[in-house]
């Protein structure tokens, strides 16, 4: 098997199982020998920052020493981002040897029905590879929901994370905060210890509490005092923790509360699991927290920013971030959206903050054609035009764009996949 059949092999899988549950997910682990089984876990679940807190615990324990898997979804440029160990992406060969295994084993149970769905055969490679790569703790983002998310395999995790809970895949989850909430917090089991995202709205809250009661965990928030903003641009945030002066690359408020919330789970592991992880441990990981297509910089005269917001919290809090950055400055939005997500919430928070609108339809059978996204942006915007191609939209975007101005591309992270290798392009020096 090449890397080609490999990922062919894994998208050929049906993306939803017929019926939700983890049986097939356990008889798959069973059959590799569960090997998730041998690995300790941070697991993180929520609709929003998911990904962040993920990656600023990977690394902070990366920079502690610890040998630390990193399994987030989806990908933007290389589906081998799922897969990391200390911040490297899993090898192709190794892709292809992990996946070789978990076709063969799924081929037998699809004889009994039983096969895994797409996402169940990703992690159950990942699985494999973190532990033959003999990492110390794996820092593991749930795919979708967390009661039946083919990552809940796992036994109790060091410490289970909740971030922001929204609403979004209502359709699967449930159409109000409590039973999303609920969804999310099928990852918390006893003998456990759990940490809640600050700011957390009241209706989760409680879920989450009443869940933690259930299972005998002690439930810590994070807390936003304990990360005071000394400066926020563009370019990151300067915080204060524990005395020590950190830089978070990752711009916006947003992100702000996301490093408190993965704060509050590094000294859980400290506390708790005798992690050494110390202020320098601390600092150089936030400094070294980076992730595609979250509030990244391209350029910064004129500014140019890629968001992959796409669901009304991160819109939400995307709109918050351009707000801030852009006082003063002309914005032009380029967007696209999937038909499935709430396309007039969106244009609702942003444009009214722009002064033009561009539109065009990712590369996806899912996509809102560009013309349905551009009316529904002129009900706040006087100037939208619909494009054929997100290549043709950012051309025009960026002839239009002024010295001072502020381009900003958010709405899918479909989106961000099309256009993110075409803004390298043009500017091969990126700022992030």
């Amino acid at each position: 098997m090449n890397y080609q059949e490999a990922l062919s092999y894994l998208h050929s899988r049906n993306r939803f199982a017929k019926k939700a549950g983890l049986s097939n997910m356990r008889a798959l682990m069973e059959r590799l020998g569960n090997p998730q089984d041998r690995l300790r876990f941070v697991h993180v679940a929520g609709t929003n920052g998911k990904g962040s807190v993920t990656t600023m615990i990977a690394s902070i324990l990366e920079c502690a020493g610890c040998r630390t898997g990193k399994y987030i979804s989806p990908f933007v440029l290389d589906f081998r981002e799922r897969m990391q160990i200390n911040g490297e992406m899993i090898p192709e060969d190794a892709l292809c040897r992990c996946v070789e295994r978990v076709k063969r084993e799924a081929g037998l149970l699809g004889a009994e029905g039983r096969g895994p769905v797409e996402f169940e055969a990703v992690t159950a490679a990942a699985f494999l590879y973190f532990a033959e790569q003999n990492c110390d703790v794996v820092a593991l983002e749930v795919g979708l929901g967390g009661r039946f998310d083919a990552t809940n395999v796992i036994h109790a995790p060091l410490v289970s994370v909740i971030t922001p809970v929204g609403l979004d895949h209502t359709e699967i989850l449930g159409d109000t905060l409590e039973a999303i909430a609920a969804e999310k917090c099928g990852i918390i089991k006893p003998g456990g210890v759990t940490v809640c995202a600050p700011g957390q709205d009241p209706a989760a809250l409680g879920v989450i509490m009443e869940r933690c009661a259930e299972t005998g965990n002690p439930l810590v928030i994070g807390n936003l005092s304990s990360v005071p903003v000394l400066e926020q641009s563009l370019l990151g945030s300067r915080i204060a923790y524990e005395g020590a002066e950190c830089f978070l690359p990752l711009p916006g408020a947003h992100q702000i509360q996301n490093a408190a919330t993965a704060l509050a789970a590094v000294r859980l592991l400290r506390e708790r699991h005798g992690f050494q992880v110390d202020s320098g441990a601390i600092r150089r990981g936030l400094g070294s927290a980076r992730i595609p297509a979250r509030m990244e910089l391209f350029s910064k005269e004129p500014a140019v920013v890629l968001d992959g917001a796409h669901n009304p919290p991160g819109i939400k809090a995307a709109a918050g971030a351009l707000r801030a950055f852009s006082a003063g400055r002309p914005v032009t939005l380029l967007t696209g959206m999937l038909g499935d997500k709430a396309a007039r919430e969106a244009m609702a928070l942003l444009a009214p903050l722009c002064r033009r609108v561009y539109t065009a339809a990712p590369d996806t059978p899912r996509a809102l054609p560009a013309g349905q996204l551009a009316a529904l942006a002129r009900e706040w915007c006087g100037e939208v035009r619909a494009f054929g191609s997100v290549s043709c939209a950012l051309d025009a975007a960026l002839e239009a764009l002024e010295p001072d101005g502020f381009l900003f591309l958010c709405g899918s992270l479909y989106l961000a996949s099309d256009v993110r290798p075409l803004l390298l392009q043009k500017f091969p020096k990126a700022v992030n």
